[in-house]
């Protein structure tokens, strides 16, 4: 099968580690240090992720932002987004 034959989700999956490390390198550049992330992407339906932490670590990261979501937080514009630090 030719890759423009292929479902958005199979190209996706099989990029996933190179988009993660491209996207690892420019948080590090941003911030300063690498920071954790993970990124759920959705192709074809199939949601899927690509973190650069463990399992347990990106559940956790994701709860968090759960947790301010549900409690109003995470759309409040950055400078005045009282879970970021200054």
């Amino acid at each position: 099968m030719t890759n423009n034959k292929q479902s958005a989700s199979m190209r996706l999956s099989v990029r996933m580690q190179d988009i993660a490390q491209s996207l690892d390198d420019i948080l590090a550049e941003v911030c300063g240090e690498r920071v954790s992330f993970v990124l759920v992407v959705q192709a074809d339906k199939v949601a899927q992720y690509v973190s650069n932490t463990a399992r347990k670590e990106s559940t956790d990261l994701l709860l968090s932002l759960f947790e301010r979501w549900k409690a109003n937080r995470a759309d409040i514009p950055a400078h005045m987004n009282p879970d970021l630090k200054t």
